[in-house]
């Protein structure tokens, strides 16, 4: 799993993950995590198809979609909303970069993952995963835009 969590706003490849990305350092400045209340979808229109957001359940940890847009949807060829990831075939690498994010508190990007997750396995996607805390330190969603190669 080729990624990379020490990049800059330059290194992402769509309008999406810099808006997003943008959006997530100025909390970042504050030395705190945004919360899912602190997203206002509405600042983010174009990018609402291309995001998921997963729930950090704990003990066990496990990784939940809680949204997942339509964009993601239509390359998958199925809705993965409510879908666990340690139920859906293909997700390990999914599974690590939430781990990761969960424990580092960090956001990372990834580029040229295939879609291990799908029917469509022979599709690429790059991915912005950005860890969020409804209490500014524990990491409890995982907001992911995906940008399809």
């Amino acid at each position: 799993m080729a990624g990379n969590v020490d990049f800059t706003i330059e290194d992402l490849i769509s309008d999406s993950h810099r808006s997003l990305y943008a959006w997530f350092t100025t909390f970042s400045e504050r030395d705190t995590l945004p919360s899912r209340a602190d997203f206002e979808p509405l600042d983010f229109p174009t990018s609402l198809q291309h995001l998921v957001l997963v729930d950090v359940e704990q003990d066990p940890v496990r990784y939940r979609a809680r949204l997942v847009g339509t964009a993601i949807t239509e390359a998958r060829g199925l809705d993965a909303t409510g879908d666990y990831y340690d139920e859906t075939t293909g997700t390990e690498e999914a599974i690590a970069r939430a781990g990761a994010a969960v424990k580092s508190g960090k956001p990372s990007f990834y580029t040229n993952q295939p879609m291990t997750w799908s029917p469509k396995d022979y599709k690429r996607y790059s991915v912005l995963t950005l860890p969020m805390s409804s209490d500014g330190n524990t990491v409890d969603v995982i907001m992911c835009c995906l940008n399809f190669e």
